[in-house]
């Protein structure tokens, strides 16, 4: 059996080698274009957004200001029906009632059966 000699490694021509690099620098040199243009982009589109939201921010807080000043000058709401702090008569001898006469509280209800 023979054996197969193993000998130095065949390498291209230097004019492949040669070509493979300066396109591997070219196409890095595009990348890093392409990533400087991206970057620059970008902070203006920030810039743009912040300004817009900046301009939002200041008329949500005029309108909650005007909000807050209309609700100020808005008037209680008037009270309809009787007045709580009143003590009202309420004839109740013939009325239907449950318990004593003489209870030392009377509580009188008022319904509506519509």
């Amino acid at each position: 059996m023979s054996r197969r000699s193993e000998g130095p490694a065949i390498r291209p021509s230097g004019s492949g080698a040669g070509w493979q690099q300066y396109l591997t620098l070219a196409g890095l040199a595009v990348t890093v274009v392409f990533s400087i243009q991206n970057w620059n982009e970008t902070r203006a589109l920030q810039q743009a957004f912040d300004q817009r939201f900046g301009s939002v921010d200041t008329k949500l807080a005029a309108l909650g200001t005007k909000v807050d000043q209309a609700a100020r000058q808005a008037a209680p709401p008037q009270r309809t029906g009787p007045d709580p702090n009143k003590v009202y008569a309420v004839k109740t001898e013939t009325a239907p009632s449950e318990g004593p006469k003489s209870a030392p509280v009377v509580i009188a209800e008022f319904s509506d059966f519509q």
